[in-house]
């Protein structure tokens, strides 16, 4: 058997991770959010959405990033593909901030950074659930 360095399509053989699914669950998180925040006022509605997308959105090209690569001989791509990620992730979110808070003058900070936070926070949560769900179809 051969292996090669490269994209994902070429390492079928490869268990993709499951941080894909981090990334969906970031945006469901977010949709959720806005609806919730919906019956308080549409400002709110709309600041939790975009709090929730200021998250989302650079952890989504984060992931797309830093996991394109797979195999130990593309050590080195996956390496530097993660630092231009983490690099790149940070700059999204420091410039969608910096939109938000000038295109959208009634921004709600609150609803904000409420959803920014609670989006982040399935960073930590997405794969603890996921680890829990495979221990017990494992067993």
């Amino acid at each position: 058997m051969q292996l090669k360095v490269g994209l994902y399509s070429g390492h079928d053989y490869l268990q993709k991770p499951a941080v894909h699914k981090v990334v969906l669950t970031q945006f469901s998180v977010t949709l959720v959010l806005m609806l919730l925040s919906l019956p308080i006022s549409f400002n709110a509605a709309l600041s939790a959405l975009l709090g929730g997308l200021c998250c989302a959105i650079p952890h989504a090209y984060l992931v797309w990033r830093a996991f394109r690569f797979r195999g130990a001989r593309a050590a080195k791509q996956i390496v530097s593909s993660f630092y231009q990620g983490e690099i790149g992730k940070f700059i999204l979110t420091v410039v969608a901030f910096v939109l938000v808070f000038t295109l959208n003058k009634s921004v709600e900070p609150w609803a904000l950074f409420g959803a920014f936070f609670i989006t982040q926070s399935t960073n930590w949560l997405t794969p603890l659930l996921l680890a829990q769900r495979q221990r017990k179809h494992s067993h």
